[in-house]
Protein backbone atom coordinates (compact mmCIF):
# COMPACT_ATOMS: atom_id res chain seq x y z
CA UNK A 1 0.00 0.00 0.00
CA UNK A 2 3.08 2.25 -0.09
CA UNK A 3 2.14 3.71 -3.52
CA UNK A 4 -1.57 4.07 -2.80
CA UNK A 5 -3.51 6.20 -0.36
CA UNK A 6 -5.09 3.61 1.99
CA UNK A 7 -8.04 5.89 2.76
CA UNK A 8 -9.14 5.68 -0.90
CA UNK A 9 -9.94 2.00 -0.39
CA UNK A 10 -12.59 3.02 2.16
CA UNK A 11 -13.80 6.16 0.39
CA UNK A 12 -12.41 8.37 3.17
CA UNK A 13 -9.84 11.11 3.67
CA UNK A 14 -7.14 11.49 6.31
CA UNK A 15 -9.47 13.81 8.25
CA UNK A 16 -11.66 10.88 9.28
CA UNK A 17 -11.75 9.53 12.82
CA UNK A 18 -10.75 6.05 13.84
CA UNK A 19 -14.41 5.21 14.41
CA UNK A 20 -15.33 6.32 10.85
CA UNK A 21 -12.45 4.27 9.49
CA UNK A 22 -13.65 1.23 11.42
CA UNK A 23 -17.20 1.60 10.08
CA UNK A 24 -15.94 1.88 6.50
CA UNK A 25 -13.69 -1.12 7.04
CA UNK A 26 -16.66 -3.08 8.32
CA UNK A 27 -18.68 -2.29 5.20
CA UNK A 28 -15.84 -3.25 2.87
CA UNK A 29 -15.31 -6.62 4.55
CA UNK A 30 -19.02 -7.44 4.35
CA UNK A 31 -18.85 -7.26 0.55
CA UNK A 32 -16.27 -10.03 0.28
CA UNK A 33 -16.55 -12.01 3.51
CA UNK A 34 -18.87 -14.71 2.18
CA UNK A 35 -17.46 -14.69 -1.36
CA UNK A 36 -14.08 -15.93 -0.14
CA UNK A 37 -15.64 -19.38 0.39
CA UNK A 38 -16.76 -19.61 -3.24
CA UNK A 39 -14.80 -22.02 -5.47
CA UNK A 40 -12.49 -20.94 -8.24
CA UNK A 41 -11.67 -17.42 -9.33
CA UNK A 42 -14.51 -15.79 -7.38
CA UNK A 43 -13.17 -17.02 -4.05
CA UNK A 44 -9.57 -16.20 -4.99
CA UNK A 45 -10.48 -12.64 -5.99
CA UNK A 46 -12.42 -12.15 -2.76
CA UNK A 47 -9.45 -13.34 -0.69
CA UNK A 48 -7.14 -10.97 -2.57
CA UNK A 49 -9.54 -8.08 -1.98
CA UNK A 50 -9.80 -8.87 1.73
CA UNK A 51 -6.02 -8.88 1.96
CA UNK A 52 -5.91 -5.47 0.27
CA UNK A 53 -8.50 -4.18 2.73
CA UNK A 54 -6.48 -5.50 5.68
CA UNK A 55 -3.29 -3.81 4.43
CA UNK A 56 -5.10 -0.55 3.77
CA UNK A 57 -6.65 -0.57 7.22
CA UNK A 58 -3.30 -1.15 8.92
CA UNK A 59 -1.70 1.71 6.95
CA UNK A 60 -4.62 4.05 7.59
CA UNK A 61 -4.48 3.37 11.32
CA UNK A 62 -0.78 4.23 11.41
CA UNK A 63 -1.43 7.51 9.62
CA UNK A 64 -4.22 8.42 12.03
CA UNK A 65 -2.02 7.66 15.03
CA UNK A 66 0.90 9.68 13.75
CA UNK A 67 -1.12 12.82 13.06
CA UNK A 68 -2.25 13.38 16.65
CA UNK A 69 -0.11 15.56 18.87
CA UNK A 70 -2.32 15.37 21.96
CA UNK A 71 -1.16 12.90 24.54
CA UNK A 72 -3.49 11.80 27.34
CA UNK A 73 -2.09 10.38 30.54
CA UNK A 74 -3.90 7.87 32.72
CA UNK A 75 -5.51 10.73 34.70
CA UNK A 76 -6.81 12.47 31.57
CA UNK A 77 -8.32 9.20 30.40
CA UNK A 78 -10.72 9.36 33.32
CA UNK A 79 -12.98 11.34 30.96
CA UNK A 80 -13.16 8.24 28.78
CA UNK A 81 -14.07 6.11 31.77
CA UNK A 82 -16.87 8.51 32.68
CA UNK A 83 -18.21 8.61 29.12
CA UNK A 84 -18.29 4.82 28.95
CA UNK A 85 -20.17 4.52 32.23
CA UNK A 86 -22.71 7.07 31.01
CA UNK A 87 -23.15 5.23 27.71
CA UNK A 88 -21.59 8.03 25.63
CA UNK A 89 -19.51 5.68 23.52
CA UNK A 90 -18.98 8.12 20.64
CA UNK A 91 -17.58 10.71 23.05
CA UNK A 92 -15.33 8.11 24.60
CA UNK A 93 -14.08 7.03 21.17
CA UNK A 94 -13.37 10.61 20.14
CA UNK A 95 -11.13 11.12 23.17
CA UNK A 96 -9.35 7.85 22.49
CA UNK A 97 -8.90 8.79 18.83
CA UNK A 98 -7.17 12.01 19.90
CA UNK A 99 -4.59 10.16 21.96
CA UNK A 100 -1.11 9.97 20.48
CA UNK A 101 0.15 7.72 23.27
CA UNK A 102 -1.32 4.22 23.42
CA UNK A 103 -0.74 3.22 27.03
CA UNK A 104 -1.97 0.04 28.69
CA UNK A 105 -4.86 2.01 30.17
CA UNK A 106 -5.70 3.34 26.71
CA UNK A 107 -6.00 -0.22 25.37
CA UNK A 108 -8.05 -1.22 28.41
CA UNK A 109 -10.54 1.59 27.83
CA UNK A 110 -10.63 0.94 24.09
CA UNK A 111 -11.50 -2.63 24.94
CA UNK A 112 -14.41 -1.40 27.05
CA UNK A 113 -15.75 0.68 24.16
CA UNK A 114 -15.46 -2.23 21.72
CA UNK A 115 -17.16 -4.58 24.18
CA UNK A 116 -20.07 -2.18 24.72
CA UNK A 117 -20.52 -2.07 20.93
CA UNK A 118 -20.57 -5.85 20.75
CA UNK A 119 -17.16 -6.23 19.08
CA UNK A 120 -15.96 -8.93 21.46
CA UNK A 121 -13.01 -10.26 19.47
CA UNK A 122 -11.40 -6.86 19.15
CA UNK A 123 -12.15 -6.05 22.77
CA UNK A 124 -10.11 -9.14 23.64
CA UNK A 125 -7.27 -7.98 21.39
CA UNK A 126 -7.12 -4.66 23.19
CA UNK A 127 -7.03 -6.43 26.55
CA UNK A 128 -4.18 -8.59 25.23
CA UNK A 129 -2.23 -5.41 24.45
CA UNK A 130 -2.97 -3.99 27.90
CA UNK A 131 -1.85 -7.19 29.63
CA UNK A 132 1.33 -7.39 27.56
CA UNK A 133 2.24 -3.82 28.50
CA UNK A 134 1.39 -4.27 32.19
CA UNK A 135 1.49 -8.01 32.97
CA UNK A 136 1.22 -7.42 36.72
CA UNK A 137 -1.98 -5.39 36.46
CA UNK A 138 -4.66 -7.64 37.96
CA UNK A 139 -7.50 -5.41 36.72
CA UNK A 140 -6.53 -6.01 33.11
CA UNK A 141 -5.80 -9.72 33.52
CA UNK A 142 -9.05 -10.38 35.38
CA UNK A 143 -11.03 -8.46 32.77
CA UNK A 144 -9.43 -10.54 30.00
CA UNK A 145 -10.12 -13.78 31.86
CA UNK A 146 -13.78 -12.88 32.36
CA UNK A 147 -14.23 -11.80 28.75
CA UNK A 148 -12.63 -14.99 27.44
CA UNK A 149 -14.96 -17.11 29.55
CA UNK A 150 -17.99 -15.24 28.24
CA UNK A 151 -16.75 -15.60 24.66
CA UNK A 152 -16.17 -19.34 25.02
CA UNK A 153 -19.66 -19.72 26.48
CA UNK A 154 -21.18 -18.27 23.30
CA UNK A 155 -22.81 -21.19 21.50
CA UNK A 156 -22.89 -19.79 17.97
CA UNK A 157 -20.78 -16.84 16.84
CA UNK A 158 -18.49 -14.19 18.24
CA UNK A 159 -18.94 -10.76 16.79
CA UNK A 160 -15.95 -8.62 15.91
CA UNK A 161 -15.11 -5.01 15.37
CA UNK A 162 -15.38 -5.57 11.61
CA UNK A 163 -18.82 -7.13 11.62
CA UNK A 164 -17.32 -10.53 10.96
CA UNK A 165 -18.91 -13.67 12.35
CA UNK A 166 -16.43 -16.43 13.03
CA UNK A 167 -17.94 -19.69 11.87
CA UNK A 168 -17.52 -22.58 14.28
CA UNK A 169 -17.59 -26.12 12.86
CA UNK A 170 -19.65 -28.92 14.38
CA UNK A 171 -17.98 -32.04 15.69
CA UNK A 172 -19.16 -35.62 15.38
CA UNK A 173 -20.23 -35.51 19.01
CA UNK A 174 -22.42 -32.51 18.20
CA UNK A 175 -24.05 -34.50 15.42
CA UNK A 176 -24.62 -37.48 17.73
CA UNK A 177 -26.27 -35.21 20.27
CA UNK A 178 -28.45 -33.63 17.63
CA UNK A 179 -29.45 -37.04 16.28
CA UNK A 180 -30.34 -38.24 19.76
CA UNK A 181 -32.63 -35.25 20.14
CA UNK A 182 -34.48 -36.38 17.01
CA UNK A 183 -34.90 -39.99 18.27
CA UNK A 184 -32.55 -41.76 15.83
CA UNK A 185 -30.61 -43.95 18.24
CA UNK A 186 -29.76 -47.68 17.97
CA UNK A 187 -32.80 -48.71 19.98
CA UNK A 188 -35.06 -46.80 17.63
CA UNK A 189 -33.59 -48.65 14.64
CA UNK A 190 -34.13 -52.06 16.26
CA UNK A 191 -37.73 -51.33 17.20
CA UNK A 192 -38.43 -50.11 13.67
CA UNK A 193 -37.05 -53.34 12.16
CA UNK A 194 -39.14 -55.50 14.53
CA UNK A 195 -42.29 -53.63 13.58
CA UNK A 196 -41.48 -54.04 9.89
CA UNK A 197 -40.88 -57.81 10.40
CA UNK A 198 -44.27 -58.20 12.06
CA UNK A 199 -45.96 -56.44 9.17
CA UNK A 200 -44.16 -58.67 6.65
CA UNK A 201 -45.15 -61.88 8.51
CA UNK A 202 -48.77 -60.79 8.53
CA UNK A 203 -48.59 -60.57 4.76
CA UNK A 204 -46.83 -63.95 4.35
CA UNK A 205 -43.24 -62.67 4.27
CA UNK A 206 -40.38 -62.74 6.72
CA UNK A 207 -38.02 -59.75 7.04
CA UNK A 208 -36.01 -61.16 9.98
CA UNK A 209 -35.67 -64.95 9.60
CA UNK A 210 -34.36 -65.57 13.12
CA UNK A 211 -37.54 -64.44 14.87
Amino acid sequence: MADKNPFVVFGLTEDCTQSELADAYNEQRKKYEDLRFEPGEVGADACAKLEEIEDAYACAQEILRSRFDISYTGTDLSDVDTAIKEGRLDDAQRILDDCAERTARWHYLQSAVFYRKGWVNDALRQLDFACEMEPDNTTYSEARKTMREKTQADSSTRRSFYGEEERTGRSYSDMDTASAGRGCGICDCCSTLLCADCCCECMGGDLITCC
